[in-house]
């Protein structure tokens, strides 16, 4: 079946007669009236009603209106998608991340990413929030993702990934884990685990407590660990109590090696962004890459 007729039965139905249709197509008006005719021919049914002032279908005229709407979106679909797999998109993606999403948001989206682009090579520098920042605003970098809010700077651009909440944790035998909810003020005297001070989630978790009117300085911690992974260890070995985002203890709650405390009338919850020059999105690469990102956000976890 011509593809070519079938688009001019369709603007047929749509323009409501032959001489209409020649135009567009910049047919002679038997041109036209020849393909309908072919098609009816083909299909063993007459597809329209001649003779009327305005066109009408048969029955097999509205079932081929269906087929041929179908096959032409079809067709125009298939030529958009070959002519972006012949303009292959190549490169290097050198991403700065902070430990939450170079752990569990990044390798996910670039999987999917690289199997989309097979001739695309990435590699992710984890570090503090701080360092990330930094480093994109000195121009070392060109995109980064972390958990702190995006600065008022000229010529950078962000949009949200992702949705966290930062939880309280304990060893599956400590005494506050049997307990339905806790206060904050339970947590003073008890062994506590801090991230470093330039972590992101250790910032986040002090401005999100001070914002409820609790000073996370006035308490002293047993132990300071430079990642997330490092704290989540250290309480399951029973050192004390940490404060962790809730996407870094999903195979601890689930291996009952960790216990998740719900704080009363206090939820600690924050964003993550994906943050990048405005002006990489001449690369190709790049302008690819972020819509796929932004095509993904708000991540669900």
């Amino acid at each position: 079946m011509n593809l070519e007729y079938l688009k001019s039965y369709i603007e047929l139905i749509k323009l409501g007669n032959f001489s209409e249709v020649a135009k567009k197509f910049s047919l002679s008006q038997p041109a036209v009236s020849f393909q309908i005719q072919k098609l009816e021919h083909d299909l063993g049914a007459r597809l329209i009603n001649r003779g009327q002032k305005n066109i009408t279908l048969t029955d097999a005229g509205k079932r081929l209106l269906e087929f041929a709407t179908i096959v032409t979106n079809e067709s125009d679909r298939l030529l958009k998608d070959l002519d972006r797999i012949r303009q292959e998109v190549t490169g290097e993606l050198i991403i700065a991340a902070s430990t939450i999403p170079s752990e569990f948001l990044l390798p996910s989206i670039l999987n999917e990413f690289i199997k989309l682009h097979p001739a695309v090579r990435a590699k992710v520098e984890t570090r503090d929030s701080l360092s990330t920042l930094a480093g994109l605003q000195d121009g070392t970098y060109g995109v980064c993702f972390c958990g702190t809010a995006p600065p008022q700077s000229q010529g950078l651009e962000s949009f949200k990934i992702a949705e966290d909440e930062i939880v309280p944790i304990v060893f599956p035998d400590h005494p506050l884990a049997k307990k339905s909810h806790i206060s904050f003020t339970e947590l003073q005297g008890e062994p506590l685990i801090f991230r470093d001070e330039t972590s992101g989630t250790q910032k986040s978790l002090e401005a999100l407590l001070s914002k409820a009117g609790f000073n996370l300085r006035l308490l002293t911690p047993r132990l300071v660990l430079s990642n997330t992974q490092a704290l989540v260890s250290a309480v399951e070995s029973g050192v004390g109590i940490a404060f962790v985002s809730d996407l870094a203890i999903k195979k601890s709650l689930e291996l009952g090696l960790v216990r998740k405390l719900t704080l009363e009338n206090l939820k600690l919850r924050r964003d993550f962004y994906c943050i990048y020059h405005k002006e990489k999105l001449e690369s190709r690469l790049f302008k690819e890459f972020l819509t796929f990102v932004q095509m993904k956000a708000p991540i669900v976890v």
